[in-house]
């Protein structure tokens, strides 16, 4: 693969991907690095923790501990991992490895997520035998683990969807421009479309991720046109077609429009009787929705809004369900803002 010169180094600008990277990293609290096919980092270590950098490189032996983990900088082992794994390490802590493949089942790269606590922190007497064994001080590895962030099980599986996602996608797209590149074509001039083809995975890839993570029944993601102020659906799941090619709603209009004009999120049913939200309600058989705007990154203003449905009776959204949505759609906007 590499030999061919397939490997990721030749499909994306390293810099451009460890800059999305870093971002990922800074908005879950969370350490990210990207390896190659022999465990060697192909960028810097995003988020990177005192845990494994400093606490756990005094464990004998190494062997026991940490001389064979992922998470060992530049450890040239092969890495055999064909589809998304979870390790646990001794101490208790969970890594999650993403292949990343270019197409097919070409593997280009890996995203190496973590170390991460799961669920909850753990007393520290459960690490006494360990770190007798490790030959370190349980004291310096609770003050360590301080910095190691919580995941709910939801939130981990919705995170790394999403990152799994975006990522083939920035390798999907590389690969293909260079493919293009070799065939004759003046690929710069076709960066529309990749810019047009790349979005609509990203916001695809958002939609998807948040219609598991909150069980919903359909949903869309509708992007706001600069020049004519209107809302058009991009990326939808389970709406009838004549909806999505349809659908034309200006800024300040409808709910959508109205959560785009005011950058606020709105609930229903909770929230129908503001600002005439209620005369607005078309679709009487949805028993809950959220409608989130978002912007881009490296933007204040709205550069579209998701919607989220549940047509059963048992299921409304909260504001805690809000909150998880921003965070996932924060990760999504980092990755469009290569989109022109």
């Amino acid at each position: 693969m590499h030999q061919n010169g397939l490997g990721l180094k030749n499909l994306v600008n390293l810099e451009d991907w460890h800059s999305i990277q870093d971002s990922f990293s800074d908005s879950l609290g969370i350490t990210l690095r990207t390896i190659d096919l022999k465990g060697r980092l192909l960028s810097s270590i995003s988020g990177q923790n005192r845990l494994c950098s400093k606490v756990f490189q005094h464990t004998q032996p190494q062997s026991e501990f940490c001389g064979n983990c992922v998470l060992r900088p530049n450890i040239h082992k092969e890495v055999k991992i064909k589809e998304d794994t979870s390790l646990k390490c001794p101490f208790d802590l969970d890594i999650f490895v993403l292949p990343i493949k270019a197409f097919g089942n070409r593997i280009v790269a890996y995203i190496v997520i973590g170390p991460l606590i799961l669920n909850k922190r753990k007393d520290k007497s459960i690490y006494a035998e360990c770190v007798t064994k490790a030959g370190i001080d349980v004291e310096e590895l609770i003050d360590a683990l301080i910095d190691i962030n919580v995941f709910s099980y939801t939130k981990i599986r919705s995170v790394i969807k999403l990152l799994k996602n975006i990522f083939s996608y920035m390798a999907q797209t590389g690969y293909h421009k260079k493919r293009l590149g070799e065939i004759g074509y003046e690929v710069i001039e076709m960066d529309p479309l990749f810019s047009s083809i790349y979005e609509e995975k990203v916001l695809n890839a958002l939609l998807n991720t948040c219609a598991i993570a909150f069980d919903a029944d359909s949903g869309s993601v509708m992007t706001v046109d600069k020049n004519t102020n209107h809302l058009h659906i991009k990326a939808a799941s389970k709406l009838d077609e004549d909806i999505i090619n349809s659908t034309d709603i200006r800024v300040g209009e409808g709910i959508a429009g109205l959560a785009a004009a005011t950058a606020k999120s709105i609930i229903l049913p909770k929230d129908m009787n503001k600002n005439g939200i209620f005369k607005k309600m078309k679709r009487q058989y949805i028993k809950s929705s959220m409608i989130v705007p978002f912007s881009k990154a490296n933007d204040h203003d709205v550069y579209g809004v998701i919607n989220l449905n549940v047509l059963r009776k048992n299921r409304d959204f909260s504001d805690k369900d809000i909150t998880l949505a921003k965070e996932l759609i924060n990760l999504a906007s980092i990755a469009l803002v290569p989109v022109k």
